[in-house]
């Protein structure tokens, strides 16, 4: 059985470590080894999880482990990414059993699918990606790789979200809308029109803001 490696043990590492708890495969294809964290202290003061086991930027993988990052800094997600993987990892995506996935759906390694969250069909999420909680993806779309969508969106059908893009809490995307690589919707805005790359833009109807 695969060990898992958690990359991150702040907030977003224990939600992660909980929905891996209760994911696909678990108990029969991984059980969860411990975090990694360049902060040995990063789970001081919380009860119940296992230990941090060492720097991600040093860590050595051995041949049973998998690895999974959980950090909302893409930046430094996509440097541990590489760290691990130069040095031979292996990342799974790992998917809440509550999660709908509709037909043709293809899901990248090392993404992460939380619970309730709803891939209707023909969707494509690229590698790294995370859909948070009760987030809900249109068919034909397609996230690209490091992507976010934070918990209770709404993105439409033949949606195009971009390397690196995030979508914050509560947001819609109406579908056939293109967010360019690392466009930024603010929380709860409605995204009627097209985002440019880098691009950050919020409110109802979203607009780009300084």
């Amino acid at each position: 059985m695969k060990q898992l490696l958690i990359i991150g043990a702040g907030g977003f590492g224990r939600e992660l470590y909980g929905a891996a708890k209760e994911a696909l495969g678990f108990g029969t294809e991984f059980e969860i080894k411990g975090f990694l964290d360049a902060r040995a202290d990063a789970l001081k003061g919380f009860a119940g999880y296992p230990s941090v086991l060492g720097d991600p930027a040093t860590y050595v993988p051995q041949a049973d482990e998998v690895f999974i990052t959980a950090l909302g800094d893409i930046a430094a997600r996509r440097r541990c990414v590489a760290a691990v993987e130069a040095k031979g990892g292996v990342f799974v995506s790992i998917i809440h059993r509550s999660a709908y996935l509709g037909p043709n759906v293809r899901v990248g390694a090392g993404s992460f699918l939380a619970p309730n969250v709803s891939l209707t069909a023909d969707i494509t999420v690229g590698r790294h990606v995370a859909v948070f909680h009760s987030s809900s993806i249109g068919h034909d779309s397609v996230l690209g790789d490091f992507a976010h969508v934070y918990a209770q969106c709404s993105v439409g059908g033949a949606v195009r979200v971009g390397e690196g893009a995030i979508v914050y809490p509560g947001s819609v995307i109406v579908p056939r809308r293109e967010l360019g690589t690392a466009a930024v919707v603010g929380a709860g805005s409605v995204v009627f029109l097209d985002v440019a790359a880098g691009v950050t833009v919020h409110g109802n109807p979203a607009a780009p803001i300084q």
